[in-house]
Protein backbone atom coordinates (compact mmCIF):
# COMPACT_ATOMS: atom_id res chain seq x y z
CA UNK A 1 0.00 0.00 0.00
CA UNK A 2 1.19 3.62 -1.06
CA UNK A 3 2.49 5.81 1.92
CA UNK A 4 -1.09 8.20 0.89
CA UNK A 5 -3.64 5.72 -1.12
CA UNK A 6 -6.37 7.21 -2.54
CA UNK A 7 -9.63 6.39 -0.56
CA UNK A 8 -13.19 6.39 -1.84
CA UNK A 9 -15.97 7.13 0.05
CA UNK A 10 -19.55 6.23 -1.15
CA UNK A 11 -22.59 8.30 0.25
CA UNK A 12 -26.28 6.81 -0.66
CA UNK A 13 -28.72 9.24 -0.76
CA UNK A 14 -32.35 9.24 -1.14
CA UNK A 15 -34.45 12.77 -0.12
CA UNK A 16 -32.07 13.33 2.96
CA UNK A 17 -31.17 16.87 1.92
CA UNK A 18 -31.58 18.52 5.64
CA UNK A 19 -28.82 16.08 6.50
CA UNK A 20 -26.69 15.48 3.33
CA UNK A 21 -23.97 18.91 3.68
CA UNK A 22 -23.51 18.08 7.26
CA UNK A 23 -22.08 14.45 5.72
CA UNK A 24 -20.64 15.84 2.77
CA UNK A 25 -18.78 18.36 4.54
CA UNK A 26 -16.98 15.84 7.13
CA UNK A 27 -15.46 14.14 4.56
CA UNK A 28 -14.25 17.11 2.82
CA UNK A 29 -12.85 18.05 6.41
CA UNK A 30 -10.76 14.88 6.86
CA UNK A 31 -6.62 15.90 6.82
CA UNK A 32 -5.96 12.43 4.82
CA UNK A 33 -5.42 13.28 1.05
CA UNK A 34 -6.42 12.11 -1.87
CA UNK A 35 -10.23 11.39 -0.82
CA UNK A 36 -12.96 10.66 -3.98
CA UNK A 37 -16.68 11.09 -2.56
CA UNK A 38 -19.10 9.38 -4.83
CA UNK A 39 -22.96 10.35 -4.63
CA UNK A 40 -25.31 7.67 -5.62
CA UNK A 41 -29.02 9.40 -5.57
CA UNK A 42 -32.11 7.71 -5.95
CA UNK A 43 -34.10 10.85 -8.00
CA UNK A 44 -34.15 12.90 -5.11
CA UNK A 45 -37.36 15.42 -4.82
CA UNK A 46 -36.77 17.27 -1.86
CA UNK A 47 -33.54 20.13 -3.42
CA UNK A 48 -31.20 17.51 -2.98
CA UNK A 49 -30.14 17.46 -6.38
CA UNK A 50 -29.91 21.48 -6.47
CA UNK A 51 -27.23 20.85 -3.07
CA UNK A 52 -25.17 18.45 -4.83
CA UNK A 53 -24.90 20.67 -7.82
CA UNK A 54 -23.78 23.34 -5.97
CA UNK A 55 -21.34 21.22 -3.74
CA UNK A 56 -20.00 20.24 -6.99
CA UNK A 57 -18.96 23.82 -8.28
CA UNK A 58 -17.39 24.54 -4.68
CA UNK A 59 -13.48 24.75 -4.58
CA UNK A 60 -12.62 22.08 -2.13
CA UNK A 61 -8.91 22.29 -2.40
CA UNK A 62 -6.12 19.68 -3.76
CA UNK A 63 -6.90 16.29 -3.42
CA UNK A 64 -10.34 16.16 -2.90
CA UNK A 65 -12.45 14.56 -6.21
CA UNK A 66 -16.29 14.30 -6.45
CA UNK A 67 -18.70 12.59 -8.37
CA UNK A 68 -22.54 12.13 -8.73
CA UNK A 69 -25.47 10.73 -10.21
CA UNK A 70 -29.33 11.20 -9.83
CA UNK A 71 -31.25 8.45 -10.92
CA UNK A 72 -34.08 5.85 -9.70
CA UNK A 73 -32.81 2.72 -8.18
CA UNK A 74 -33.86 -0.67 -6.51
CA UNK A 75 -33.34 0.82 -3.05
CA UNK A 76 -30.58 1.31 -0.82
CA UNK A 77 -28.32 -1.74 -1.99
CA UNK A 78 -28.42 -1.09 -4.86
CA UNK A 79 -27.19 2.30 -4.47
CA UNK A 80 -24.41 1.36 -2.44
CA UNK A 81 -23.71 -1.02 -4.87
CA UNK A 82 -23.65 1.10 -8.09
CA UNK A 83 -21.25 3.24 -5.69
CA UNK A 84 -18.74 0.59 -5.42
CA UNK A 85 -18.81 0.21 -9.12
CA UNK A 86 -17.23 3.76 -9.70
CA UNK A 87 -14.87 3.44 -6.48
CA UNK A 88 -10.97 4.64 -7.19
CA UNK A 89 -7.91 3.63 -4.91
CA UNK A 90 -7.03 1.06 -2.69
CA UNK A 91 -9.64 1.48 0.71
CA UNK A 92 -13.29 2.09 0.84
CA UNK A 93 -16.00 3.58 2.86
CA UNK A 94 -20.27 3.57 3.22
CA UNK A 95 -21.14 6.88 4.79
CA UNK A 96 -24.97 7.29 4.38
CA UNK A 97 -26.05 10.76 3.69
CA UNK A 98 -28.17 11.20 7.31
CA UNK A 99 -24.31 10.38 9.17
CA UNK A 100 -21.40 12.05 9.45
CA UNK A 101 -17.30 11.40 9.99
CA UNK A 102 -16.85 12.31 13.54
CA UNK A 103 -14.01 14.03 13.67
CA UNK A 104 -10.93 15.30 11.06
CA UNK A 105 -8.38 11.91 11.48
CA UNK A 106 -10.99 9.34 11.04
CA UNK A 107 -9.56 8.20 7.64
CA UNK A 108 -6.10 9.18 8.27
CA UNK A 109 -6.42 6.53 10.83
CA UNK A 110 -8.34 3.81 9.16
CA UNK A 111 -5.79 4.13 6.70
CA UNK A 112 -3.15 3.94 9.22
CA UNK A 113 -4.68 0.66 10.72
CA UNK A 114 -4.74 -0.91 7.08
CA UNK A 115 -0.94 -0.01 6.73
CA UNK A 116 -0.25 -1.65 9.98
CA UNK A 117 -1.70 -4.60 9.42
CA UNK A 118 -1.83 -5.97 6.34
CA UNK A 119 -3.43 -8.97 6.94
CA UNK A 120 -6.99 -7.21 7.78
CA UNK A 121 -9.75 -6.44 5.10
CA UNK A 122 -12.10 -4.21 7.50
CA UNK A 123 -11.53 -1.82 10.03
CA UNK A 124 -14.01 -0.36 12.01
CA UNK A 125 -14.22 1.88 15.60
CA UNK A 126 -17.15 3.08 17.99
CA UNK A 127 -19.98 5.47 17.56
CA UNK A 128 -21.74 8.39 18.60
CA UNK A 129 -25.22 8.50 18.66
CA UNK A 130 -26.51 12.20 17.60
CA UNK A 131 -29.81 13.54 17.12
CA UNK A 132 -31.78 15.02 14.37
CA UNK A 133 -30.10 18.15 14.99
CA UNK A 134 -26.47 16.41 15.51
CA UNK A 135 -26.70 17.03 19.48
CA UNK A 136 -24.69 14.45 20.84
CA UNK A 137 -26.40 11.79 22.63
CA UNK A 138 -24.25 8.82 23.85
CA UNK A 139 -21.09 6.76 22.77
CA UNK A 140 -21.67 3.18 21.91
CA UNK A 141 -18.99 0.78 21.89
CA UNK A 142 -18.19 -2.65 20.41
CA UNK A 143 -16.32 -5.46 21.38
CA UNK A 144 -13.90 -6.91 18.53
CA UNK A 145 -15.73 -8.74 16.13
CA UNK A 146 -16.05 -12.40 16.02
CA UNK A 147 -17.67 -14.50 13.25
CA UNK A 148 -20.00 -16.18 16.04
CA UNK A 149 -20.58 -13.36 17.98
CA UNK A 150 -22.72 -12.00 14.68
CA UNK A 151 -24.26 -15.19 14.29
CA UNK A 152 -26.04 -14.12 17.46
CA UNK A 153 -27.18 -10.78 15.93
CA UNK A 154 -24.79 -8.35 17.58
CA UNK A 155 -23.77 -5.95 14.74
CA UNK A 156 -21.09 -3.30 14.26
CA UNK A 157 -21.70 -0.14 13.04
CA UNK A 158 -21.70 0.65 9.66
CA UNK A 159 -20.57 4.14 9.11
CA UNK A 160 -17.56 3.31 11.56
CA UNK A 161 -16.31 0.97 8.62
CA UNK A 162 -13.54 0.56 5.97
CA UNK A 163 -13.07 -2.25 3.81
CA UNK A 164 -10.54 -2.60 1.55
CA UNK A 165 -11.23 -2.58 -2.70
CA UNK A 166 -10.72 -5.83 -3.17
CA UNK A 167 -13.44 -6.78 -0.92
CA UNK A 168 -16.03 -4.52 -2.05
CA UNK A 169 -14.96 -5.70 -5.82
CA UNK A 170 -15.70 -8.62 -4.82
CA UNK A 171 -18.66 -8.85 -2.41
CA UNK A 172 -21.69 -6.99 -3.48
CA UNK A 173 -25.06 -6.05 -1.44
CA UNK A 174 -28.02 -8.19 -2.31
CA UNK A 175 -29.32 -5.47 -4.75
CA UNK A 176 -33.25 -5.61 -3.67
CA UNK A 177 -32.70 -6.29 0.12
CA UNK A 178 -34.75 -4.38 2.44
CA UNK A 179 -33.31 -4.55 5.68
CA UNK A 180 -30.76 -5.08 7.62
CA UNK A 181 -28.39 -4.62 4.34
CA UNK A 182 -24.83 -3.92 6.37
CA UNK A 183 -25.56 -6.87 8.90
CA UNK A 184 -26.19 -9.33 6.10
CA UNK A 185 -22.85 -7.82 4.01
CA UNK A 186 -20.57 -8.24 7.68
CA UNK A 187 -22.19 -11.71 7.88
CA UNK A 188 -20.76 -12.24 3.98
CA UNK A 189 -17.56 -11.19 4.51
CA UNK A 190 -16.42 -11.93 7.83
CA UNK A 191 -16.21 -15.76 7.79
CA UNK A 192 -13.08 -15.38 5.60
CA UNK A 193 -11.90 -11.90 6.13
CA UNK A 194 -10.67 -10.11 9.08
CA UNK A 195 -12.17 -7.52 11.17
CA UNK A 196 -9.86 -4.98 13.12
CA UNK A 197 -11.96 -2.98 16.11
CA UNK A 198 -9.97 0.65 16.11
CA UNK A 199 -10.43 1.68 19.68
CA UNK A 200 -11.53 5.48 18.60
CA UNK A 201 -14.89 7.55 17.71
CA UNK A 202 -15.23 6.80 14.03
CA UNK A 203 -18.46 8.10 13.13
CA UNK A 204 -21.96 10.08 14.18
CA UNK A 205 -24.88 7.74 13.62
CA UNK A 206 -28.21 10.14 13.23
CA UNK A 207 -31.04 8.93 15.30
CA UNK A 208 -33.77 10.41 13.33
CA UNK A 209 -37.10 9.77 12.27
CA UNK A 210 -36.69 8.37 9.35
CA UNK A 211 -33.80 6.16 10.01
CA UNK A 212 -34.65 2.77 8.96
CA UNK A 213 -34.13 1.31 12.30
CA UNK A 214 -37.17 3.31 13.44
CA UNK A 215 -39.59 3.01 10.76
CA UNK A 216 -38.87 -0.20 10.42
CA UNK A 217 -37.62 -2.07 13.63
CA UNK A 218 -39.57 -5.07 13.32
CA UNK A 219 -38.57 -5.95 9.24
CA UNK A 220 -35.13 -5.05 10.46
CA UNK A 221 -35.55 -7.68 13.03
CA UNK A 222 -36.72 -10.58 10.67
CA UNK A 223 -34.04 -9.79 8.27
CA UNK A 224 -31.21 -10.07 10.55
CA UNK A 225 -32.68 -13.43 12.46
CA UNK A 226 -33.08 -14.92 8.87
CA UNK A 227 -29.86 -14.24 8.02
CA UNK A 228 -27.67 -15.64 11.08
CA UNK A 229 -30.21 -18.96 9.83
CA UNK A 230 -28.89 -18.41 6.38
CA UNK A 231 -25.27 -18.34 7.05
CA UNK A 232 -25.11 -20.99 9.31
CA UNK A 233 -26.73 -20.55 12.62
CA UNK A 234 -29.54 -22.47 13.01
CA UNK A 235 -29.39 -23.62 16.80
CA UNK A 236 -30.30 -21.88 19.50
CA UNK A 237 -26.92 -20.36 21.69
CA UNK A 238 -26.05 -21.56 24.76
CA UNK A 239 -26.43 -20.34 28.36
CA UNK A 240 -22.75 -19.69 29.10
CA UNK A 241 -22.43 -17.96 25.09
CA UNK A 242 -25.08 -15.29 26.04
CA UNK A 243 -23.98 -14.75 29.72
CA UNK A 244 -20.77 -13.77 27.94
CA UNK A 245 -23.09 -11.76 25.17
CA UNK A 246 -24.68 -10.05 28.54
CA UNK A 247 -20.82 -9.45 29.96
CA UNK A 248 -19.78 -7.66 26.97
CA UNK A 249 -22.59 -5.44 26.94
CA UNK A 250 -22.15 -4.22 30.30
CA UNK A 251 -18.34 -4.37 29.87
CA UNK A 252 -18.54 -1.61 26.67
CA UNK A 253 -20.14 0.97 28.84
CA UNK A 254 -16.87 1.31 30.33
CA UNK A 255 -14.43 2.34 27.14
CA UNK A 256 -18.15 4.44 26.16
CA UNK A 257 -17.77 6.61 29.34
CA UNK A 258 -14.21 7.27 28.99
CA UNK A 259 -14.46 7.96 24.97
CA UNK A 260 -17.69 10.40 26.02
CA UNK A 261 -15.06 11.85 29.03
CA UNK A 262 -12.48 12.44 26.01
CA UNK A 263 -14.87 14.18 23.82
CA UNK A 264 -15.90 16.43 26.60
CA UNK A 265 -12.50 17.85 26.97
CA UNK A 266 -11.71 18.49 23.24
CA UNK A 267 -15.25 19.37 22.64
CA UNK A 268 -14.20 23.00 22.06
CA UNK A 269 -11.15 22.53 19.56
CA UNK A 270 -13.21 23.18 16.42
CA UNK A 271 -10.32 22.16 14.12
CA UNK A 272 -11.18 18.33 15.49
CA UNK A 273 -14.61 18.04 15.24
CA UNK A 274 -16.08 16.90 11.30
CA UNK A 275 -19.64 18.13 12.10
CA UNK A 276 -21.79 20.78 14.00
CA UNK A 277 -22.01 18.88 17.43
CA UNK A 278 -23.65 20.49 20.14
CA UNK A 279 -24.43 19.52 23.72
CA UNK A 280 -27.54 19.90 25.60
CA UNK A 281 -25.91 20.04 29.02
CA UNK A 282 -23.29 17.96 30.81
CA UNK A 283 -25.36 16.98 33.69
CA UNK A 284 -28.01 15.70 31.03
CA UNK A 285 -25.28 13.91 28.87
CA UNK A 286 -23.41 12.19 31.69
CA UNK A 287 -26.93 10.58 32.67
CA UNK A 288 -27.58 9.32 29.26
CA UNK A 289 -24.09 8.02 29.06
CA UNK A 290 -24.61 6.24 32.03
CA UNK A 291 -28.04 4.77 31.75
CA UNK A 292 -27.40 4.05 28.09
CA UNK A 293 -30.84 5.77 27.26
CA UNK A 294 -29.35 7.83 23.69
CA UNK A 295 -33.27 7.35 22.73
CA UNK A 296 -34.46 9.83 25.16
CA UNK A 297 -35.02 12.21 22.55
CA UNK A 298 -36.51 14.60 24.56
CA UNK A 299 -33.54 15.57 26.90
CA UNK A 300 -32.34 17.43 23.43
CA UNK A 301 -33.34 21.06 22.69
CA UNK A 302 -33.42 23.31 20.14
CA UNK A 303 -30.12 22.90 18.30
CA UNK A 304 -27.67 25.49 18.36
CA UNK A 305 -26.03 27.52 15.73
CA UNK A 306 -22.79 26.39 14.91
CA UNK A 307 -20.48 27.28 11.24
CA UNK A 308 -18.23 24.80 10.37
CA UNK A 309 -18.21 26.48 6.86
CA UNK A 310 -15.22 28.88 8.55
CA UNK A 311 -12.77 26.32 10.33
CA UNK A 312 -9.79 25.52 8.74
CA UNK A 313 -8.83 22.23 6.66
Amino acid sequence: MVSNPLVSIVTPSFNQGQFLEETLRSVELQRHRPIYQIVIDGGSTDGSIDLIRDWEKRDHGPGYSFEWVSEPDRGHADAINKGFDRVRGEIVGWLNSDDVYFDRKVIGSSVAAFQRHSDVDAVFGEVALISENSGLQMIMCYPAFEYDRALRGYMLSQPTVFLRRSITDKYRLEPTAKGAIDFVYWLQIGKEHKFLKIPRIQAGDRDQPGRISRVSAAALKESAIKACAAFGSNQRPSGFARFQDLLWLRFMRIPAFFHMLAVLTRRKVSNDIAFPMWIDSIPKLMRRQLMMRGNDRGDLGPRRSVDMRSTPN
